[in-house]
C-alpha cells in the first residue's frame, strides 16, 4: 500500500502530465500534430509529429530564377511562378568603367531591389558580350578580335590576366560570404562568359589563339575559388569544370531541355550533359555545391516542338537541380501544373518528422531535444543557415532562443537525420507553459529564412512544435 507521501507525489506528477498534454493537444488541433507520453523514458517526455505539407516552398537557393528581373518586363504570376533568386550577367566594362573604379553602388542597388522582391542574387561577370572588356584595358595593348555581338580579348596577355585577377579579387572582397549572394557563376572567359568560342564564326583561328591556355584557365578558375571563399560557385561544362568541382564548385547547364532545337541528330540532353556526368567527380558535385540549369530557348519553344516535358523535368531531378532559370518567359498554361509539382521537388525540402522532449523542466536546467528530420528534395542547402529553437509565452514574448548543433549542409536527400541538442534554460525564467518553436535562420542568425514542409507556420516564419512546462 502506498503511503500518503507517495500518493501525493504520483498525483502531482499526473497533474503535471495532464497539463502539458492538454497544451500539446491544443497545439495539435491547430497544427495537425499528434502527441503522446513516452512512458518508456525515465522522465516524462512527449513526442510530437508535425504534419507534412505538399505546397511549393519559396526558399532561397532553390526554385525559379528571376532573369535580370524579367528584363524589366516580368510575366504575371499566372504565367510564371514566384522566384526566389535573381540571376544577372554583367560585362566587365559595366563593373569597372574606369580603371580601379568598381561599380559597387550599381550592384548594391540590384541587391536591394532583389531583397525587396524576396530574392537573393546570383551573378556572372563577362569579358565578351556587347561592351565586354573595358576600352581602357584594351587600349593597354591587349589583342582582340571582333566577333558576333562583341570583342573577344587575348586572355593570355599578361596585362589582361593581371587586371582580370584584380576584378575578381575586388568583387570577391566586396561580396564573398554575403548573405545577399546565393551563388557566383565562374564565367569570365569566352563567348558570353560560357567558356567557348561559339561567337567566333569566321575568326575561329584568332579566337583559338586568344582563348586561355590550360594553365591560364586554371589560374582564372582558382581566383574565383580563392576570392569568393564562402560563396557557392557554379561553372558551365567545359573549361576547367572538373578542376573547379574537385575544389568545391557546382555546375550549370545553359541549354537544359534541348531535345532537338538545333537539329534532329544532336541535342544537349542526350549528347552534351550525360558524357560530362560520366565523370564521378562531376556527378557528385551536387553534394557540395549547386546545380543550376538555364532553359534552352524558352519553354514555349519546347511546347511548340512537342518536347516531352515530363522527361525533361525528370532529368532535372535526376541531376539534382536546385535552381532553374526559365528566363522569366511565360510558361505554357498546359504545363503549369507540372512545373508547380516540379517546384515541390527541386532543391532542398526539410520535413520535421518528430521531436521528443521532457514535458516539464526547471529554470537553469537543460532541456534535451531529440528530433528526426528528412530532406525530401533532391539536393542539400549550400549555405551555413542555422537551425534554431525558442520558447515563447502566450503573449508572444520570446524568453529564450538557442542555435542547434545540426549541420544542415550535410542533410542529403534520401535519409533521416537525427538531431540531439541540450539547451540551457535561463535562471530567471518564470513558471508557466511555453510554446516551443523551431526555425531555420539566415546566416546572421537574426531572422527565419527557410520555410519547412510542415504545417503551422506563423507570420514570423517560426513553427510552433510543442509546449514545455516550467516549474520551480
Amino acid at each position: 500500500m502506498l503511503n500518503h507521501s507517495s500518493r501525493t507525489l504520483i498525483l502531482s506528477s499526473l497533474v503535471c502530465v495532464i497539463v502539458i498534454l492538454q497544451s500539446v493537444w491544443s497545439l495539435a488541433g491547430n497544427l495537425d500534430v499528434v502527441a503522446h507520453e513516452d512512458s518508456a523514458q525515465a522522465e516524462s517526455t512527449v513526442t510530437v509529429h508535425p504534419k507534412e505539407i505538399k505546397d511549393v516552398l519559396y526558399n532561397p537557393g532553390m526554385g525559379l530564377a528571376d532573369f535580370h528581373f524579367g528584363f524589366e518586363h516580368p510575366p504575371s504570376a499566372d504565367e510564371y511562378p514566384r522566384q526566389t533568386g535573381a540571376y544577372f550577367r554583367w560585362s566587365w566594362s559595366t563593373l569597372e568603367p574606369e580603371e580601379g573604379q568598381y561599380a559597387f553602388d550599381f550592384v548594391d542597388r540590384i541587391i536591394s531591389q532583389a531583397k525587396a522582391k524576396g530574392e537573393t542574387l546570383a551573378f556572372r561577370m563577362m569579358t565578351e558580350y556587347k561592351a565586354g572588356s573595358p576600352e581602357w584595358l584594351l587600349h593597354k595593348g591587349i589583342g582582340s578580335v571582333a566577333v558576333d555581338g562583341g570583342i573577344f580579348p587575348d586572355y593570355n596577355n599578361p596585362t589582361f590576366l593581371q587586371y582580370h585577377e584584380k576584378l575578381i579579387k575586388a568583387f570577391g572582397e566586396r561580396y564573398a560570404g554575403s548573405p545577399d549572394i546565393d551563388h557566383v557563376d565562374i564565367g569570365s572567359v569566352g563567348c558570353w562568359g560560357e567558356w567557348n568560342m561559339a561567337c567566333c564564326q569566321g575568326v575561329e583561328a584568332q579566337c583559338k589563339h586568344y582563348f586561355p591556355a590550360e594553365d591560364n584557365q586554371i589560374k582564372i578558375t582558382e581566383w574565383y575559388l580563392k576570392y569568393f571563399s564562402g560563396t557557392p560557385l557554379v561553372m558551365l561544362h567545359g573549361g576547367q569544370l572538373k578542376y573547379a568541382v574537385s575544389r568545391g564548385a557546382g555546375w550549370r547547364a545553359d541549354c537544359f531541355g534541348d531535345y532537338g532545337l538545333f537539329g534532329p541528330t544532336w541535342n544537349h540532353m542526350e549528347h552534351a550533359y550525360p558524357p560530362v556526368l560520366q565523370d564521378p567527380v562531376i556527378e557528385r558535385a551536387w553534394k557540395n555545391a549547386p546545380v543550376q540549369f538555364e532553359v534552352c530557348g524558352v519553354m514555349k519553344n519546347w511546347y511548340d516542338k512537342s518536347f516531352d516535358i515530363d522527361l525533361i523535368l525528370a532529368k532535372g531531378l535526376e541531376w539534382h537541380v536546385s535552381v532553374l532559370n526559365a528566363k522569366s518567359s511565360p510558361i505554357p498554361s498546359e504545363w503549369r501544373p507540372r512545373i508547380d509539382e516540379f517546384l515541390t521537388k527541386i532543391g532542398y525540402r526539410f520535413v520535421l518528422r518528430q521531436m521528443t522532449h521532457a514535458t516539464e523542466t526547471q529554470p537553469g536546467q537543460k532541456l534535451f531535444l531529440r528530433s528526426h528530420w528528412e530532406n525530401v528534395g533532391v539536393a542539400p542547402i549550400y549555405h551555413e543557415w542555422p537551425l534554431a529553437y525558442r520558447l515563447r509565452t502566450a503573449e508572444d514574448q520570446v524568453v529564450a532562443q538557442w542555435a542547434s548543433t545540426a549541420q544542415l549542409r550535410r542533410w542529403l536527400p534520401g535519409a533521416q537525420h537525427e538531431v540531439e541538442d541540450a539547451v540551457a534554460l535561463p535562471e530567471g525564467i518564470l513558471e508557466g507553459s511555453y510554446a516551443l518553436d523551431v526555425a531555420i535562420l539566415d546566416q546572421t542568425a537574426r531572422a527565419p529564412f527557410v520555410d519547412l514542409a510542415i504545417s503551422g507556420k506563423r507570420p514570423d516564419r517560426w513553427y510552433p512544435i510543442s509546449t514545455v512546462l516550467i516549474r520551480r
